[in-house]
């Protein structure tokens, strides 16, 4: 696939070569007569000379006859192999599989959805180098020939005698581009034959340049990179008319064999074809000497980037991919390129994703420690173990290395930061334990194994004991997962000055035990709709069920202020009614005694609604549904968007009923806008490859579904909740919210829905399998810490956050929470115009009145 030794350096692409780029024809003729001064024998006799002219007729006239029927042969050939030969229409209407990209609401790419991973880019886009560097390496007569080479054949027939092998081949580029898009694959002289037929009907129908821009659009260079443009991003995360010489020169390296070749795979071989590429395009005149020499010194740092994804957003992008799928079809998705624009906002997904990611991980951790993930019990099990590991360690070191570029593996991993990676215990101290990474070895701190106590569910992690002792946390020959936190021991403050870890080589790790505990949070605008973060898991890699929109579970007490509006909107109760918080039994179907408690199994008597919703108090909330009626419940969970089905009994009003995460936070956006039900939304705009718009989001005003007097009492209702109740954590964030806590029966869901005026979020904590977390997993503790975190981000200067506006067509009188009624110094609380309840300014709280006297018992 090399062109001859010393060709002219090509000039500008072009159609066919200057005038004078070919060297003149050699003159066909004889050599000199022979005889002549000096010639012994003199002229030969005329006889003789007649004789040798007949002979010489005949061979001329045999090689006119062979030339005759090999030019027959030839013509029968291209006569029969042109028959059904496939168009050119193909290359004319080049529309091969492209990516199809999804972006987030700044314009950021997410992720990408493709089969083949492959971006069409113009000719003006491909730098001079990079085109030169596959003309020297795959056909260094590109610009001059028609189409077939018959230099290039000619040499590489006799290269492949000589060597009794196929060391070289003879196909042109043009012959490359008309087999990958006409022909098969399959290796025949009779496809051999039809390749180069139509690689001179391309030459004859398009220039130069569209050859090669279809050329380098379409081959394969290994790690899933179709054209030059995708593995200029998946070798080296920069675009193709970025590319250095160096980088060039190591693409052009990989089209005869881009799997062997690949640098992600093997790094040798990939370079030792960057060198050939090199030498080539010095020869053939395309680098000087010295720039070769450079290119060649030049350090290439080779990435190897996973699908973004799987990596920015990766809940978010995936919900968007099954959503295409279902809509457009598989194949256009896949194969067709469209341009999905989201209503992601990378920061605050990002933000969500890492929290729940680092705080259910880290509760999982509380729950106590399940042990190793395997044991081996002998050394040479050890010793198995950590080749394998080193082994598959090797990759990496060579990808991150500067020396693995000019030497040797080396025999210790580069173990990084953050990374997890498969150990084995090699010896353990009460204040340590030594482990080999491959190689390496790792050194972990009792300090930060602490948490690794047995799980005991009868009690809750915040009581739990403290590891005291490393050896009852592992023992030789334990097999766990382990994360670098720093690569010198004596950089991590456990290791100052501890005298084990100082000039061992190691490197700090923390034991990494695999959550199965999960998590999730929805966040969206509640102006808009907009989903700005999707966080449906801890990690998508070891699960794609996505629990914002694909799970049912019990909402717990989240469903409670669904019951309190209800009171609210039928004028039965008020926020300031007495409500007695106390034991109640209920007979239920087939005669059993229903006895609902309070969390904390303690009463408090008589407390107003506001307090009762505000500490949660289950008896309170039984009493009211119970008097306000099963159905007005059921009505307004359906008006507020539930759609999910609902079990009509009293035990609905402490959520015994499953909803989605998704509905549950429409269902609150109704309180969130004083009346206006959000459609939360993902997608703003689909576009084909063409930029035609296939799906449009339009913004159209929110169908108000409840009274907005009775919506802002409710929302005043869970602000209380966030001020003073089992929210008041939220107090921290410096600006007002307004949400309720949830936690269902076992402790099996851990729940908190918050708003401020302006955004909308949930939080949840449990097992996919429903099973109890330990006896003091509550929603305030488990959901509610990921939900700030998330929030924070949403408004980072409290100073500049939005205010809950006034709710509009309501009284405000001051209450005796111990009385409820109105009195001098009480409490201020909205009520619903007309439901103010009795009392006097002239009673201050706390006084007893004319009718407390009359009703005591002296």
């Amino acid at each position: 696939r090399q062109g001859p030794r010393g060709a002219r350096r090509a000039g500008p692409p072009r159609r066919a070569a200057p005038a004078g780029g070919h060297p003149a024809p050699r003159r066909v003729g004889g050599r000199p007569a022979r005889g002549g001064p000096g010639d012994r024998g003199g002229d030969p006799p005329a006889k003789k000379r007649k004789s040798r002219w007949r002979w010489l007729g005949y061979l001329g006239a045999l090689g006119v006859l062979g030339a005759a029927v090999g030019a027959g042969l030839v013509v029968a050939a291209i006569d029969r192999y042109s028959r059904d030969l496939p168009t050119l229409e193909t290359l004319t209407n080049y529309r091969p599989p492209t990516v199809t990209v999804v972006y987030d609401s700044g314009g950021e790419p997410l992720g990408e959805i493709y089969e083949k991973r492959r971006y069409v880019v113009d000719y003006s886009a491909f730098p001079k180098h990079l085109k030169d560097a596959f003309v020297a390496a795959e056909d260094a007569n590109f610009w001059t020939h028609k189409g077939v080479d018959p230099e290039g054949i000619l040499r590489a027939i006799v290269r492949n005698a000589m060597e009794g092998k196929k060391a070289q081949g003879a196909s042109t580029i043009t012959q490359q581009v008309a087999r990958n898009f006409l022909l098969t694959p399959e290796k025949s002289y009779e496809r051999k034959i039809r390749e180069m037929i139509l690689a001179t009907r391309v030459e004859q129908a398009f220039d130069k340049e569209y050859v090669l821009y279809l050329y380098l659009n379409q081959i394969y260079l290994g790690s899933g990179a179709y054209g030059v443009e995708a593995a200029s991003r998946i070798y080296f995360g920069k675009h193709v008319g970025e590319l250095t010489v160096a980088e060039a020169a190591l693409l052009a390296g990989l089209p005869q064999r881009p799997s062997d070749y690949s640098p992600h795979r093997h790094w040798g071989k990939a370079r030792a074809r960057q060198e050939y590429v090199l030498d080539q395009m010095v020869k053939k005149g395309f680098l000087s000497r010295a720039e070769g020499e450079a290119a060649l010194a030049e350090h290439i740092q080779i990435i190897k980037e996973s699908n973004p994804i799987r990596v920015r957003a990766p809940y978010f992008t995936e919900h968007v991919r099954r959503h295409l799928v279902d809509t457009y079809g598989f194949d256009r998705v896949y194969n067709e390129g469209l341009v999905a624009y989201t209503t992601c906002d990378l920061e605050l997904q990002q933000v969500a994703q890492s929290e729940v990611t680092r705080q259910v991980t880290e509760l999982d951790w509380k729950l106590g420690w399940r042990g190793p993930e395997d044991h081996l019990d002998s050394d040479a099990a050890i010793e198995a173990f950590t080749e394998r590991v080193s082994e598959e360690l090797r990759l990496a070191d060579q990808l991150a290395e500067d020396a693995a570029l000019r030497g040797p593996v080396p025999e210790r991993a580069t173990l990084r930061a953050g990374e997890r990676y498969p150990a084995v215990a090699l010896s353990v101290e009460k204040q340590h334990a030594v482990l080999a990474v491959g190689r390496s070895e790792v050194i972990v701190p009792l300090s930060w194994t602490t948490w690794a106590s047995e799980p005991n569910e009868d009690i809750g992690w915040s009581y739990r004991a403290r590891q005291t002792d490393m050896r009852r946390v592992l023992q030789r020959g334990d097999v766990v997962t382990v994360r670098v936190e720093a690569p010198r021991a004596e950089d991590a403050k456990p290791f100052a000055g501890y005298e084990p870890a100082a000039g061992k080589g190691y490197a700090a790790a923390r034991i990494f035990q695999k959550p199965e505990l999960q998590g999730a949070l929805l966040g969206f605008d509640l102006d808009t709709g907009a989903v700005t973060a999707m966080a449906g898991g801890v990690d998508i890699s070891e699960s794609e069920f996505n629990r914002t929109v694909q799970s049912q579970r019990q909402v717990g007490s989240t469903f409670k202020p669904i019951v309190y509006s209800t009171a609210i909107k039928s004028r039965k109760f008020t926020v300031g009614s007495q409500i007695l918080d106390g034991p109640i039994v209920y007979n239920t179907l087939g005669e059993k005694l229903w006895k609902p408690g309070n969390f904390g199994k303690d009463y408090l008597g008589n407390i107003s609604l506001r307090k009762a919703l505000a500490l949660s108090r289950n008896v309170c909330t039984i009493r009211v549904l119970d008097i306000i009626g099963l159905d007005g419940v059921y009505k307004m969970a359906r008006t507020l968007g539930i759609e999910s089905h609902l079990e009509i009994d009293l035990s609905m009003g402490l959520g015994s009923n499953s909803l989605t995460m998704w509905e549950l936070a429409r269902a609150y956006s109704v309180f969130a806008t004083y009346g206006k039900k959000v459609e939360p939304y993902v997608i703003e705009r689909v576009e084909d490859r063409d930029g035609e718009v296939l799906e449009q989001h339009e913004q159209r005003p929110w169908e108000t579904v409840l009274d907005p007097s009775v919506a802002g009492i409710t929302t005043w209702l869970l602000h209380e909740v966030a001020t003073g109740g089992t929210a008041a954590a939220t107090n921290a964030l410096g600006f007002e919210v307004a949400g309720k806590t949830g936690t269902t029966n076992d402790f099996k869901d851990g729940w908190f829905i918050g708003f401020n005026p302006d955004h909308l979020a949930v939080a949840w904590v449990g097992y996919d399998q429903p099973r109890t977390m330990t006896g003091s997993s509550t929603g305030g503790q488990v959901a509610l810490p990921i939900w700030m975190e998330y929030m924070k981000a949403v408004v980072p200067d409290p100073k500049r956050a939005p205010r809950f506006a006034e709710i509009p067509d309501v009284e405000w009188a001051p209450i005796d929470e111990s009385t409820g009624r109105v009195a001098k110094g009480g409490r201020r609380l909205p009520f619903l115009r007309g439901t103010v309840p009795e009392g006097s300014l002239d009673v201050a709280v706390g006084q007893a009145t004319a009718d407390d006297l009359l009703s005591t018992d002296f």
